[in-house]
């Protein structure tokens, strides 16, 4: 087990418009704001496209599942981190999403996810 204090946070409300692609918001607000870290702690709002992975196997690393959708979606809680590693943005998240009022799946939220109307994040940032 690791614990770490975590002094001197900054609190963000951030809201995404339509058609805003979710990873490169949070790099874009990495950037604009001169954080080196920011936790996602909520995210919550609509997607018209998603992409997810998830393990196959149970190795270190997993082998993974793709999963790509296009449709209606709420999101109904996505979590993680955005972090400057090296020369780039790391963002990693996790969450679940429901199609059509009925069908809950999740897994590690990637890059193609789009915002359908719209998508409001709380985030607690580290300069």
């Amino acid at each position: 087990m690791q614990i770490k204090n975590i002094d001197g946070l900054r609190w963000y409300h951030l809201t995404l418009d339509a058609g805003a692609m979710l990873h490169q918001s949070l790099r874009d607000f990495l950037v604009r704001e001169d954080l080196k870290h920011a936790f996602v702690l909520s995210c919550i709002g609509s997607c018209t496209k998603v992409v997810a992975v998830f393990p196959l196997t149970r190795e270190i690393p997993p082998e993974l599942g793709r999963m790509e959708f296009e449709g209606l979606f709420e999101m109904n809680g996505i979590a993680g981190d955005v972090r400057r590693l090296e020369n780039e943005i790391k963002v990693h998240l996790h969450g679940s999403l429901t199609k059509e009022g009925r069908e809950v799946f999740g897994g590690a939220i990637q890059e193609g996810t789009q915002i359908f109307k719209t998508a409001e994040l709380v985030i607690a940032g580290l300069a």
